[in-house]
């Protein structure tokens, strides 16, 4: 079946790439959600290879942030930092 909307493919190998491993992608890393208010931007912070903290920055300005992992922690996955 003809695809109705023609795809420009500037790849030398089409398709290579699609299908990673959903390990080997960022999106299957724990991840908390962050309102910089430093920015008024959001973005992303990933818990880190020890499993003790999520650490990130503000994707504008990139202001540090670290989030510790511990007992009696929140269930909620979207903060603000100031």
């Amino acid at each position: 079946m003809d695809d109705p909307q023609p795809r420009l493919d500037l790849t030398n190998t089409p398709n290579q790439g699609r299908q990673k491993a959903a390990e080997d992608t960022p999106q299957s890393k724990p991840f908390l959600g962050i309102r910089f208010e430093c920015c008024r931007t959001y973005g992303r912070i990933y818990l880190n290879d020890s499993g003790t903290a999520y650490d990130g920055a503000c994707p504008k300005c990139r202001r540090r942030v670290r989030v510790p992992v511990g007992p009696g922690g929140s269930s909620s996955r979207f903060f603000s930092a100031g």
